[in-house]
């Protein structure tokens, strides 16, 4: 089996055949040589192993023979703050602790939430863990409150994610914001 490559050393395919049709094969400018011992090497003078992708973004550049973002400041800026958004609705509908316990915080737990603590009865309450609690009505309202604050802190954390986000320079200074 034999390797056709470009010029910077990149696979373009295998093929089985004698050196004349080899040669006849070839496109303009490459070259063949030995086929790789297994997929994604590039050829340097012998095979080398491409290192791994950093993130799906990445594509390699087989001139300078390393990963690279081929995105836009713009482009990675919308890519974070979407990441941050998602990470900020995990959280807000990951749970909260009130009482030293986990409660459930999707939307429906907080449709549920408001309503109880509208009712101004003890309520029996099933946690994340699905334990059961019993809450007064003035817990259920202390609940309430802190499930407000829990999302508020969510969007909190994000608005200002996002104003370093689009204030930043670099790609590099976009990379190391943090939700």
């Amino acid at each position: 089996m034999t390797a056709i490559i470009s010029k910077h050393g990149q696979l373009l395919q295998l093929i089985y055949a004698n050196a004349e049709t080899i040669e006849l094969n070839k496109p303009v400018g490459c070259l063949a040589v030995p086929d790789p011992p297994h997929e994604c090497m590039y050829y340097a003078g012998w095979w080398r192993d491409i290192p791994k992708q950093p993130s799906n973004f990445h594509i390699f550049d087989y001139s300078v023979k390393q990963w690279v973002d081929p995105r836009s400041l713009q482009q990675v800026k919308d890519q974070k703050w979407s990441e941050i958004k998602s990470e900020r609705e995990a959280t807000e509908y990951g749970g909260f602790y009130f009482l030293d316990q986990i409660f459930d915080s999707d939307i429906t737990s907080q449709s549920r939430i408001i309503s109880a603590s509208e009712l101004g009865v003890d309520v029996d309450w099933t946690l994340k863990d699905n334990t059961v609690v019993l809450l007064s009505a003035e817990q259920l309202k202390e609940l309430r409150m802190v499930l407000a604050q829990h999302v508020a802190d969510c969007h909190i954390r994000s608005r200002i994610a996002r104003q370093l986000i689009y204030d930043s320079e670099t790609i590099e200074q976009v990379n190391l914001i943090q939700y």
